[in-house]
């Protein structure tokens, strides 16, 4: 599915008027045009609306650890391109969320958090409390089996 479309054409009359952004999910292959192969996701600096493919994520039913991977995988590549719907571009200061990858085993490496800069990029634009951030996020990490994520959470939120 050619990302120019959705991120130009279709997704923006669709966002509702009082939503911070508006991101997609499709299972098919995204393509951004000539010279791209795919891309896991794409979003809009300035329209506030994404897309994201579960089409390489693998099969999340063929055992628990599978579907792990695969949640961890929509994980971030949703938080990465919602980072861009709030204007961030990437990171390439520090290990984050928001830097580029262009391959599952670049992408498996990354965290899934946001580094110290993207974080309080993301709690000034949403006036967010950052012990309450990390709180929510351990909780989130906790009943969704993010066991690792759920620790450096805790840690984070003090």
């Amino acid at each position: 599915m050619l990302t120019t479309y959705l991120l130009e054409d279709l997704l923006p009359p669709r966002r509702p008027a009082d939503a911070v952004a508006l991101l997609a999910l499709t299972p098919v292959d995204l393509w951004p045009g000539e010279g791209w192969n795919y891309v896991f996701g794409q979003a809009s600096l300035t329209e506030r609306v994404g897309v994201w493919s579960s089409a390489r994520y693998g099969d999340p039913t063929q055992s628990d650890e599978a579907y792990h991977l695969c949640l961890t995988r929509m994980l971030k590549v949703a938080t990465h391109e919602t980072g861009h719907m709030f204007g961030i571009e990437h990171c390439t200061a520090y290990e984050c969320g928001m830097n580029g990858s262009n391959s599952l085993t670049e992408a498996d490496r990354g965290p899934l958090s946001f580094c110290p800069e993207c974080s309080a990029k993301i709690w000034w634009s949403c006036a967010a409390d950052p012990a309450k951030w990390y709180a929510s996020l351990a909780e989130f990490g906790e009943k969704h089996d993010l066991k690792d994520e759920a620790v450096v959470w805790k840690k984070c939120g003090g």
